[in-house]
């Protein structure tokens, strides 16, 4: 049976451990049992922990000189979240991995078989964005998974109203080749609240009068609990070189048009302006609204299809359709 003193702290033991730095630095370093002011001799290699021959308890600690040799062998970001319990992924910029020589190609026109994508963050008091996105044919890999990567290629950004966004929206589409996108990511929130002024009869929402205007294939972006920082993740996944075997390079699972997604209140301006509240360690409201489009995409881990499957699948679907009408038909006719 085990005594008390083992009883009360294998429970607690991961709670209450005392991170022991092992494998680098030794100089300067002992095990110590702060319950029983018990110290044992400098760290061995070979032992991976030190239990207290009084009290079995895990011990642990480093004076002061050790964590300051230990702090020394850090970059900046991690020693500020070693030193300050800061982590360097809630602290600073959101998207550090953001590279201007990277993530950024220059602009060409996108071809017509790639599938193109779009996110919408709307917005009454300030301006909604609209992002334009192409899912190329160029397999990569994103967590395990096989994915294709997305070109960001142009943007909106507006104050109008929803039938002027998009009668712009059509413009831009025309101007890059095509009518219709393979899907349209809306904002969850705000883009299925319903509207002041609306009736119960007639319920308006951003979702139903984009679809009224003739937006079409709308989803609603993830909103669950966690999907914010789930999203960052993914975000960062895409922003990861990847190689593809289509192309045989490696580059980052998404870019951005250089000179068509630059300029003020921009998708470039905000995704490398982006960062995290130093109190709250939240994203800050500033700039926040391109990363939350980009981040609805990239949630979406879009596989690319090309114009042929796509048809394919409407034209099952609508066989499928018109075979099920046929065949109620034939019940009620008896």
């Amino acid at each position: 049976m085990p005594d008390f003193f083992e009883k009360q702290y294998i429970s607690d033991e991961l709670d209450e451990e005392i991170a022991v730095i092992r494998g680098e630095i030794w100089e300067n370093c002992r095990d110590w049992c702060f319950k029983c002011d018990l110290m044992v001799p400098e760290n061995d290699r070979e032992r991976v922990k030190a239990r207290c021959p009084k009290c079995s308890r895990i011990m642990g600690f480093i004076p002061k000189a050790g964590i300051d040799e230990y702090l020394k062998t850090l970059p900046p970001e991690e020693r500020e979240a070693r030193e300050k319990g800061i982590w360097h992924h809630l602290s600073g910029l959101v998207y550090k991995e953001l590279d201007r020589t990277k993530h950024l190609y220059d602009d060409f026109r996108i071809p017509k078989d790639w599938m193109k994508i779009e996110g919408v963050d709307p917005h009454d008091a300030r301006g909604t964005c609209w992002l334009f996105a192409a899912v190329a044919p160029e397999e990569i890999e994103i967590q395990g998974r096989v994915r294709h990567r997305i070109y960001v290629f142009d943007y909106l950004y507006s104050h109008d109203s929803i039938q002027d966004i998009t009668r712009q929206v059509q413009a831009v589409r025309a101007m890059h080749g095509y009518k219709e996108a393979a899907f349209v990511i809306l904002d969850a929130k705000y883009g299925t609240r319903t509207s002041i002024g609306s009736t119960d009869d007639e319920k308006r929402t951003w979702q139903s009068e984009l679809e009224r205007e003739g937006i079409r294939h709308i989803r609603l972006s993830h909103s669950s609990p966690g999907d914010v920082e789930l999203g960052h993740k993914l975000v960062r996944e895409y922003l990861k070189d990847h190689y593809s075997k289509v192309t045989q390079v490696a580059k980052p699972g998404l870019v951005m048009a250089k000179k068509s997604c630059s300029g003020f209140n921009s998708p470039i301006q905000y995704m490398f302006n982006y960062q995290y509240d130093d109190k709250s360690h939240k994203p800050k409201e500033e700039f926040k609204d391109w990363p939350d489009t980009i981040r609805y995409l990239c949630l979406e881990q879009p596989l690319y299809r090309s114009p042929v499957e796509e048809a394919n699948v409407v034209d099952l679907i609508q066989g499928r359709m018109d075979h099920a009408i046929k065949l109620r038909r034939r019940a009620v006719n008896g």
